[in-house]
């Protein structure tokens, strides 16, 4: 089964709620994210602001990131290949980039409140 590798760029979070603007696009990103992850594939994800080594580690990313800055993040690697770099993908695109479908999963989570109003407390935004 490929590698998926995430690299964000530096951020509180990476599902969105610190900046509203991008929430939704990075909510749906994280949601397709936690799909596939539950469903069994490898998937590592790095957040500049909190594993800064990571994107030195990786000669795939530090080239990107020499060449555009962090203009190239999000980056979303294949088997250490980008697929995308700038954008945060919907679970129908991102699918279309690494080659599989992604189902929605009920009850990902999102960072939305639940029917109790409560946040999933599992993940940063709680």
């Amino acid at each position: 089964m490929s590698r998926i590798a995430i690299y964000d760029p530096p951020g509180c979070c990476s599902t969105g709620v610190c900046d509203p603007g991008l929430s939704d696009q990075m909510t749906q990103f994280a949601t397709a994210i936690d799909t596939l992850m539950k469903s069994g594939h490898d998937v590592a994800r790095f957040n500049m602001g909190t594993q800064p080594g990571a994107f030195v580690e990786n000669s795939t990313v530090k080239s990107a990131l020499d060449s555009d800055g962090l203009d190239c993040l999000p980056l979303v690697l294949l088997d250490d290949k980008i697929v995308s770099k700038g954008a945060y993908l919907n679970r129908s695109e991102l699918g279309q980039k690494v080659g599989i479908e992604i189902t929605a999963t009920p009850g990902s989570s999102d960072c939305t409140p639940t029917t109790d109003n409560k946040i999933d407390e599992t993940s940063c935004c709680g």
